[in-house]
């Protein structure tokens, strides 16, 4: 039971899970209540069909998906990506992770419902959207993160959609500087999804059916182009949002460290893509995070707890089987 529940904790992967949903959850409420009254209840709300849809619906069926097709199986030296390892060390079986789908989307059903009910038929499409995005990312037809382009494409939309649909709990409308901010955190978090396929670069090419995601097509030294290319877009995105709320500065600065980091990332090198995507995810969060203190001054808690989570994914994660990993 315990091996159970360190699986089901595993497979939510807290670390990208903060990156994405959690830190463009908190973001877009901040913006959408500062000055205002900020809805506590929405926020948590929010923040648990966030978990919900992407910590374990996105990621229970990716898991499954990725396990068979042989990519994550893979030999290949990689630390961070070639998933959650829950499958490979025991704690899951695939079986085990389709009752945590099923359970989880029962879960996400009934809570968005429970929103819609309260807050009004404005936020259906923002959930049905939500679980369609992460289905579609991974299950045929479409198989989204098997094929290049479409797969980000997919990801930036689904977290436009936690930045925007959060605001909109808090507030009657989605405003501008809300709707630039969304683009910023959005390319940020595709930035670091296309430096997390680098590593897999050969698994997925083995794999059956295979997984040819941008970095495949575009192959390394154009990839590395694409995905500063994408942390480019999230800063100028970011300076274009802070230029309309300064309190949005924390969010510029930390996206300058995360280009930084993405500029000098050897693509080929364990290490360096292990140690820049970190810093890449570190950068995210705590500028997203601290521009959302600085918006509601109560979500300045957001900071210990995400640190908090962090640590507790690092003492629980498997251990990867690559020489010198740690």
């Amino acid at each position: 039971m315990r091996d159970s529940f360190r699986g089901v904790w595993l497979e939510i992967r807290v670390i990208p899970v903060l990156l994405w949903s959690f830190s463009a959850i908190t973001l877009g409420s901040a913006l959408a209540a500062h000055g205002g009254e900020f809805h506590t209840a929405y926020y948590l709300g929010a923040v648990a069909l966030g978990v919900l849809i992407q910590g374990l619906l996105a990621h229970t069926v990716n898991e499954i998906e990725d396990w068979r097709s042989g990519t994550d199986g893979h030999p290949s030296p990689r630390v961070i990506s070639g998933g959650s390892k829950v499958v490979s060390s025991g704690l899951l079986s695939t079986d085990a992770l389709a009752t945590v789908f099923w359970v989880s989307l029962a879960s996400t059903v009934v809570l968005g419902l429970l929103m819609v009910w309260s807050r009004g038929l404005v936020m259906l499409p923002f959930g049905l959207a939500g679980v369609a995005g992460a289905i579609i990312y991974t299950l045929p037809p479409v198989r989204a993160a098997y094929h290049p382009f479409l797969g980000e494409a997919v990801a930036f939309v689904c977290v436009v959609l936690c930045v925007t649909g959060s605001a909109l709990l808090q507030a009657s409308s989605i405003s501008l500087t809300v709707g630039i901010a969304s683009v910023a955190v959005s390319a940020y978090a595709v930035s670091m999804l296309m430096m997390h396929h680098y590593l897999d670069r050969d698994a997925d090419q083995t794999a059956d059916p295979p997984k040819r995601t941008s970095i495949v097509v575009l192959g390394l030294v154009a990839g590395h182009r694409y995905a500063v290319g994408w942390a480019a877009l999230a800063l100028a995105a970011a300076a274009l949002a802070a230029a309309r709320e300064p309190l949005l500065l924390p969010l510029v600065v930390a996206y300058l460290g995360g280009l930084w980091a993405h500029v000098v990332c050897d693509p080929a090198d364990l290490a360096s893509v292990t140690n820049r995507e970190l810093a890449v995810i570190a950068c995210g969060v705590v500028g997203a995070l601290g521009a959302a203190a600085l918006l509601v001054p109560a979500l300045a808690v957001t900071l210990p707890i995400a640190a908090g989570l962090v640590a507790l994914e690092l003492k629980l994660a498997v251990p990867p089987p690559v020489e010198g990993a740690a």
